[in-house]
């Protein structure tokens, strides 16, 4: 199994605490990751991205090849990489900030800035979109991506845990 994942959005949403989020996740199930990084020219405002590869096996190549799954919480991030989604490609996007009715393509469509709302923490958004994306790729394992969430936020673990699990269960999307 090799999984290449692109994370996309703007600066202040967690794309790259969430890239890092899968990738720690991945370790924990004892699997190979490989994750670059890159930001916009901009100093505040401008794009984040994070690219993964995850696999069972020793990974040759530093970069992704083709996305297997996309998550972006931001309509340039479909924009710019829908062309680069494999024909079994599953795009995570959120409802709210990103319109794919112009799109062909398997989308998973998550409220995830809603249901953070709800919660009482816009910030938490990242965490809600990881709940789904562990629910519905199996690419890492629950227990694996709460470890992490409370490795990476000991202070807040409760309520990032909190915001993973209503989407993991689904909640509002």
């Amino acid at each position: 199994m090799k999984k290449e994942i692109r994370v996309y959005g703007y600066g202040g949403q967690g794309i790259i605490t969430l890239g890092h989020l899968i990738g720690e996740s991945a370790v924990e199930d004892k699997k190979e990751v490989i994750m670059t990084e890159e930001y916009s020219p901009y100093i505040t405002g401008g794009w984040s991205r994070a690219d993964l590869i995850i696999s069972d096996e020793a990974i040759d190549y530093p970069l992704i090849s083709g996305i297997d799954y996309l998550i972006t919480l931001s309509q340039e991030g479909l924009d710019v990489n829908i062309n680069e989604v494999k024909n079994n490609g599953i795009i995570f996007l959120d409802s709210d900030l990103v319109n794919y009715s112009d799109f062909k393509g398997n989308f998973i469509p998550v409220k995830a800035k809603k249901i953070s709302e709800k919660l009482g923490n816009p910030r938490s958004m990242n965490m809600v979109i990881l709940g789904v994306f562990v629910s519905r790729t199996g690419i890492v394992s629950k227990d694996a991506a709460i470890n992490a969430i409370k490795k990476r936020f000991p202070k807040y673990a409760d309520e990032n845990v909190k915001a993973f699990e209503m989407g993991f269960r689904g909640e509002e999307h």
